[in-house]
């Protein structure tokens, strides 16, 4: 977590060394990524670098979690483009987000870099993934669905985020074409609404 200091600093300083890392930290493992090269680029002295985080550990989590605002974001937006309904949030936040990418298009190949050059490195531990799920949790409406506590919401919620997160990715990584990775998405959806959709609500 990057300290009071680093969050003092004026929004064009903070921005130009958060810039050299994720450039860094797309280039090689974190193991490997040199703070001095981070130091250098960012145009501060090391003794800076350290006032402001820990260790280039708590600089790679810093730089994923400001990826993870947007996701956090467009979760949020998603939701309230599909009313609530978890049932519609996969498409819509497949939609959305395949929509910013084309707009952001290097924003988005460094963060594949930086996923790419740390695989080990279980991503879902670093992002605040827990946040997004209480997030939805607590904002999606609920009515309709045949599910009987909240254990049961937090399955059905990966099961949605983890099939529109792989679409992004298949498409994203050129695994498939865009039409047929959406319509595959729908399918999945389909089966599970076949499941927990009460017999009312259909």
């Amino acid at each position: 977590m990057p300290t009071n200091t680093f969050f003092n600093l004026p929004p064009p300083k903070r921005e130009k060394l958060l810039t050299a890392a994720a450039a860094e930290f797309a280039r090689r493992p974190c193991g490997e990524v040199s703070i001095n090269r981070i130091i250098q680029a960012a145009e501060i002295p090391r003794g800076s670098f350290y006032q402001y985080f820990a260790d280039k550990t708590d600089l790679f989590r810093h730089v994923l979690r400001c990826y993870d605002r947007y996701l956090e974001t467009a979760v949020s937006r998603s939701l309230d483009r599909c009313g609530g309904r978890p049932l519609e949030l996969p498409l819509t936040l497949f939609d959305l987000v395949l929509n910013y990418i084309q707009e952001n298009r290097e924003e988005f190949a460094q963060f594949l870099s930086i996923l790419r050059q740390n695989i080990g490195v279980d991503a879902g531990q670093l992002l605040a993934l827990p946040d997004i799920m209480r997030l939805v949790l607590e904002r999606a409406d609920w009515s309709g669905l045949n599910l009987e506590n909240e254990a049961e919401k937090l399955v059905l919620l990966d099961l949605l985020l983890s099939s529109a997160g792989q679409s992004l990715m298949a498409v994203c990584c050129g695994r498939a074409a865009l039409e047929e990775v959406r319509e595959r998405l729908s399918t999945k959806i389909a089966l599970i609404r076949r499941g927990v959709e009460s017999k009312e609500a259909v």
